[in-house]
């Protein structure tokens, strides 16, 4: 993959491809921490990109971050820990805001602030075990929208969408619920631009099977029970221009409902400003579209 010598003088970007040298803190053609692309390459093994987009404030931060945590303490069919120093950060950063009752700060838009999740996964099926690099970067919502409305923009955005096998579509489902035009619109944006990455321009695409799995993922069910009955009759229901465009664009696509609170509220402060408070940790389905993605 990249030169045989132990002390390493450069790499190949794991997103793009380019060839960097290691004395620089990021890709100068995409913005990947170099980081990320020495510890691959040190480690060797073939890795997956798992893509987990959404708007602004739909719960990627925290989804990514509790992921790893339940990860790092699964059973040995289904178990994680993080590669690299660098991919705890996310994890303590998520864990630390919740137990102190309090959500994330929303991730700035500069590329350069964004964390990366780098997961060694290890799944039993049967008498086989499986291994893979995980990789997934938590992109801002700011970011994702305005790589849609002008593409290249982030061109790191780009590039890992296009190589990622797995996409995890966060939408938020109190939103959905309250305010569904402009959830489904700008999610079914979002689907049409991986479509695009993926080159899935008809629908025989779809069928020969090329492009990622799709797992479309309903945040903060605890808040908006409804989307854990049934989360496609919710997606159907709700936001159905997104649910119908999946179905016809991409050959695996799924619903899920997912929680990291059991429960919430919202406080106002002496300006009146309202935020909402997670009172403790109370992980729901968070596993399930993962293990969903890496089933095939």
């Amino acid at each position: 993959m990249i030169t045989t010598s132990k002390a390493l003088e450069h790499y190949f970007c794991v997103c793009c491809s380019a060839r960097v040298e290691h004395c620089i803190d990021y890709c100068p053609k995409c913005q990947t921490p170099i980081c990320l692309s020495q510890s691959v390459a040190l480690q060797g093994g073939g890795h997956s990109f798992i893509s987990v987009l959404g708007a602004s404030n739909a719960g990627k931060t925290v989804y990514l971050g509790l992921l790893l945590d339940i990860l790092s303490k699964g059973s040995e069919d289904f178990r994680g820990v993080a590669a690299s120093p660098f991919a705890v950060d996310l994890q303590e950063y998520v864990v630390t805001s919740l137990e102190n009752r309090a959500f994330p700060e929303k991730t700035p838009a500069e590329a350069d602030s964004w964390q990366w999740l780098h997961c060694k996964l290890s799944m039993q099926q049967g008498k086989t075990k499986r291994t893979a690099d995980l990789i997934s970067p938590d992109f801002a919502g700011e970011a994702i929208a305005m790589e849609i409305r002008r593409p290249g923009l982030y061109p790191v955005v780009e590039h890992v969408v296009s190589r990622s096998t797995g996409i995890l579509l966060l939408c938020d489902s109190l939103r959905v619920r309250d305010h569904g035009a402009s959830e489904d619109l700008f999610a079914t944006k979002l689907a049409a631009y991986i479509a695009a990455q993926h080159e899935l321009h008809d629908d025989k695409a779809a069928q020969e099977g090329r492009g990622p799995s799709v797992a479309v993922v309903f945040t903060k069910c605890d808040a908006c029970p409804e989307s854990t009955v049934d989360p496609a009759v919710f997606a159907s229901s709700n936001v159905r221009r997104l649910h119908d465009f999946c179905q016809q664009k991409f050959k695996r696509v799924a619903f899920f409902a997912t929680g990291v609170a059991g429960s919430t509220a919202l406080l106002s402060d002496q300006r009146g400003w309202r935020s909402r408070v997670p009172f403790h940790i109370q992980p729901h389905g968070v596993l399930d579209p993962l293990k969903w993605l890496l089933a095939h």
